[in-house]
């Protein structure tokens, strides 16, 4: 239930966390259980994240906890605001310019993501909170910084960027393709999964992992 864990005054554990972790995929769906009435809780997550001035992730870690705790939010939505504070610091590295390029949004959105890969290991303990970051790479998709990179395959190339750094398993954008074909998420969301270039990367993936999959077998029959 709801207030089940809100007793260890904000000690961080992945464990007990067992939410459905849908709450992030779905604008304007059913009131939460237990969360106060219009709160946008991933609003609230990348703000308070946005207050971190840098150093340790461990209290800004507790603090998300916390609120999460108190919201009955999930890990998926904690990531997803993380992801987001990720967007406006990189817009904010701009200093009010437009991104000129592709490659510019892209390099200063990854450097971001870089930095604060500590913190979405600490609030994504299993595969599928990584959903989370997914689904707010989707979501600052549609700033109008970032909004007119749609189309020449800024999603496809931050995916590979996270699954490269090792952000984003391959069994999270895995279970994320499971539900964007299974037509969960809004128009937009949807949108973006239709585009021949995540097709092209999902399919790039799959082999990829038959390949390695392949190979430890190919090692099991050595050592045979």
């Amino acid at each position: 239930g709801a207030g089940s864990d809100e007793g260890e005054e904000g000690g961080w554990s992945p464990v007990g966390d067992d939410e459905g972790g849908m709450a992030a995929d779905w604008d304007g769906g059913a009131p939460v259980v237990g969360r106060q009435k219009g709160v946008d809780v991933v609003k609230e997550f990348k703000n308070l994240c946005l207050e971190h001035g840098g150093g340790s992730f461990k209290n800004l870690s507790i603090e998300l906890n916390s609120f999460k705790f108190s919201q009955n939010a999930t890990y998926e939505d904690v990531v997803c605001g993380a992801v987001l504070n990720c967007a406006e610091r990189a817009e904010m590295e701009e200093e009010g310019t437009e991104f000129e390029s592709i490659a510019k949004a892209l390099g200063a959105l990854s450097a971001q993501l870089k930095k604060w890969r500590e913190l979405f290991k600490m609030c994504a303990p299993r595969t599928t909170d990584e959903v989370g970051i997914i689904i707010g790479l989707e979501k600052l998709l549609r700033m109008p910084a970032y909004e007119r990179f749609c189309s020449q395959g800024l999603l496809r190339f931050l995916l590979q960027n996270l699954h490269n750094e090792e952000v984003l398993s391959e069994e999270a954008i895995l279970t994320w393709k499971g539900r964007r074909e299974g037509g969960q998420g809004d128009d937009h969301a949807l949108g973006l999964f239709a585009d021949d270039k995540i097709k092209d990367f999902l399919e790039w993936l799959e082999d990829e992992e038959e390949e390695t999959e392949s190979g430890s077998d190919d090692d099991d029959d050595d050592d045979e």
